[in-house]
């Protein structure tokens, strides 16, 4: 192949490849197509991802109702209970909150974990609605397990008291 032949194709190579770079201005954004399996995306910008089953609200990942901070939440397969929060404790101090809940509504078993003004916090309630046990950070610093005792006779002393524990 002689020198001109070569500057032809890479000529007619460099063409293909300004086009290219026109064509991608010049197109708008995608759109999704019905029946579309998979596909490989660089970035997605969105305000929310809804999963969805067959016309069942699954889960869903946004943004929260002020449009300030991001949620993650899943629903059980009856789809009216929340099994899955993790966002903004609104209620409290606008920190970020995570709620495991179980399946089914009659059960209420529950974990928290949350930040705090000292650190942070977990939470484990039990079936029947009761905080059983809280790890929290204490002012000072330093870890507090708080085990809530349920009729239990103290007199054991096998079974430590419903006194907070410090340990550091």
């Amino acid at each position: 192949m002689k020198l001109r032949d070569k500057i032809l194709y890479m000529s007619f190579g460099a063409a293909l490849v300004v086009l290219g770079i026109v064509l991608n201005y010049l197109v708008a954004d995608a759109i999704a197509q019905v029946g579309l399996e998979d596909a490989n995306f660089g970035v997605i910008t969105c305000k929310a991802i809804i999963i969805q089953g067959e016309n069942e609200r699954k889960a869903y990942f946004g943004l929260d109702e002020s449009g300030d901070s991001s949620m993650l939440t899943m629903f059980g397969d009856d789809l009216s209970q929340q099994v899955v929060y993790l966002g903004s404790n609104q209620g409290e101090n606008n920190e970020m909150l995570l709620v495991l809940d179980s399946k089914p509504k009659t059960d209420k078993r529950k974990v928290r974990m949350y930040i705090n003004e000292n650190g942070g916090g977990i939470d484990c309630i039990n079936k029947t609605g009761d905080n059983a046990i809280s790890l929290t950070v204490s002012l000072d610093g330093s870890g507090v397990i708080e085990r809530i005792l349920n009729n239990e006779d103290t007199s054991n002393p096998a079974i430590p008291p419903s006194d907070l524990i410090k340990e550091n």
